[in-house]
C-alpha cells in the first residue's frame, strides 16, 4: 500500500520536474498550490495552469488527453492520479478559475516562488474559507468563459478539495455555494442543474482528490450539501435516502455511516477510499429477504460500483480492485467460521489485507466492537503460515503421510 502511494507521489513529482525544466512558465494552481505552501507532498491529483501551448505539452507528455471541458484543456493520467492543465496567456490572471479561498494564489514551478496578485495571503493563512470570488469579482473566471452552472460545480469541487486536503472550514462559503453566479438560489434542496455537468475526467479529478485527503468525509459533505453529488452521482445521492437500523448503526443512514468509516482510515490510498465510499452503494437497490433487510447488497453494490467507476473513466485495474473490495466487504466477518476450502481463494488474493482494513473501518463505525476484525486477522495469519508450509494443508492439517506414503 505504501509503495503504491509512493509511486503516485514519484510520478506527480516527475511531472512537476518536467515542467520546471520546460521553456515556459507553469503554476500549481487552485488547491494544488497549497501542497507546497503547507509543506506537504504533492497530491496525485494536480491542478496546473501553464503558459505552454497544447503543442508544448504534447511534446513533454506522450499520453496527453483532451477532455473537452469548459475550463481544462488537457489531462494526464498518473496511474490512479490525474493532472489537469489549463493553458493561459502569459500574465493573464483573468483566465484563472480560482473559485473560493485563494484568489489567484499559485506556485510558480519554474521559479519556485509563490505568486499572490490578489493579496490572498491572509485568507490562505486562516482556517476558514472566505467568499473570495464575491469580494473580488473583477472578471476572474467570468461566466463569459465558463457557464454559470459549470462555474458553480467548479467552485464546489475546489471547496471540497480545500476542505478534504488542507483542513479549511467551509464556513460561510457553503451558503454561497447554493447560488449560481447570477445570484439565483440553489443548493442541495433545490433542483440541480442536471443539463450542465462537468466532464467525466473533471468529476474523477474532484472525486479522487477529495478521497485521498485526510479529511475526505468533510470534503464529501461539501459536495453533498452543495448539490454536486445529486447533479453528478445519483448512485451516491441515493445512499443519503436509505435509513439504517439504530440497533447496529448509530449514524442514521447509509451515507452518514459511509462518512463515518473515513474517520477510521489509517492510510489514504485511493483504491481503499473508493472501496469505503462504495461498499454499501448496493443497499438502495436491494430488498429484504429471509430476515436480511439488504439481501445481496454486496453483489449489487459491486455491479453498481463498476458501472459508476467506468463512467468516470477510472483505470480497469483500479475498477477490478474496488469490485473485489465491495463484493467481499462482509467476508472477513465470516471467515473465522467457514472451512478453509471455502475461503482460501479470497484470502490468497493480494488484496485481502485491503479488505481487512475496509472491514475494520466498516465495523468501527457501528455499535459492534473490533472482535470480529481481530478474529479475521488471526484466521488470515494462520492461513498464511500454513499455506507456505509444504507439510501442511492450508487449513493446518498435516500432509506428510499423504506425501511420502
Amino acid at each position: 500500500m505504501n509503495l503504491h502511494g509512493g509511486k503516485r507521489y514519484l510520478i506527480s513529482m516527475n511531472v512537476i520536474s518536467t515542467l520546471a525544466d520546460a521553456g515556459f512558465s507553469s503554476y500549481l494552481a487552485g488547491p494544488s498550490s497549497l501542497y507546497m505552501y503547507h509543506n506537504r507532498k504533492a497530491g496525485s491529483c494536480l491542478w496546473i495552469e501553464t503558459e505552454g501551448s497544447l503543442v508544448d505539452l504534447s511534446r513533454l507528455f506522450e499520453d496527453l488527453q483532451f477532455p473537452g471541458s469548459a475550463y481544462f484543456d488537457a489531462a494526464l493520467d498518473l496511474d490512479d492520479g490525474l493532472v489537469l492543465f489549463h493553458c493561459i496567456e502569459p500574465y493573464d490572471r483573468r483566465t484563472s478559475l480560482h473559485a473560493s479561498l485563494q484568489g489567484t494564489f499559485r506556485y510558480d514551478i519554474r521559479r519556485r516562488v509563490f505568486l499572490d496578485p490578489d493579496d490572498a495571503y491572509g485568507a490562505v493563512r486562516g482556517s476558514e474559507l472566505v467568499p473570495f470570488f464575491h469580494e473580488k469579482n473583477d472578471g476572474v473566471a467570468s461566466s463569459e468563459e465558463v457557464p454559470a452552472n459549470l462555474l458553480r460545480w467548479y467552485r464546489a469541487g475546489e471547496t471540497a478539495l480545500l476542505t478534504a486536503n488542507h483542513a479549511y472550514n467551509p464556513g460561510v462559503l457553503m451558503g454561497l455555494l447554493g447560488e449560481d453566479s447570477m445570484g439565483e438560489p440553489g443548493g442541495a434542496s433545490a433542483q440541480p442543474a442536471h443539463s450542465t455537468r462537468l466532464t467525466p475526467v473533471e468529476q474523477r479529478f474532484f472525486l479522487a482528490g477529495v478521497l485521498v485527503g485526510p479529511h475526505a468525509a468533510e470534503g464529501l459533505s461539501v459536495l453533498m450539501e452543495s448539490g454536486f453529488i445529486s447533479a453528478h452521482w445519483p448512485l451516491l445521492a441515493a445512499m443519503n435516502e436509505v435509513h439504517h437500523s439504530k440497533e447496529h448503526h448509530p449514524e442514521g443512514n447509509v451515507w452518514k455511516h459511509t462518512m463515518e468509516t473515513f474517520s477510521h482510515r489509517k492510510i489514504y490510498d485511493l483504491p481503499l477510499s473508493l472501496g469505503l465510499l462504495l461498499h454499501d452503494c448496493g443497499k438502495p437497490f436491494s430488498h429484504e429477504e429471509n430476515g436480511n433487510r439488504f439481501d445481496r447488497h454486496a453483489q449489487i453494490g459491486a455491479y453498481k460500483a463498476r458501472r459508476f467507476l467506468e463512467q468516470l473513466k477510472f483505470s480497469p485495474r483500479l475498477i477490478d480492485t474496488v469490485d473485489f473490495l465491495v463484493k467481499n466487504h462482509m467476508f472477513p466477518g465470516a471467515v473465522s467460521r467457514l472451512p478453509v476450502y471455502r475461503t482460501e481463494n479470497i484470502m490468497a488474493s493480494p488484496l485481502f489485507p485491503d479488505l481487512l482494513e475496509l472491514y475494520r473501518c466498516d465495523i468501527s463505525s457501528t455499535y459492534r466492537g473490533p472482535e470480529g476484525y481481530y478474529r479475521a486477522c488471526r484466521t488470515y495469519r494462520n492461513y498464511l503460515k500454513h499455506s507456505h508450509n509444504p507439510f501442511r494443508n492450508s487449513d493446518g492439517k498435516k500432509r506428510l503421510r499423504l506425501l511420502v506414503e
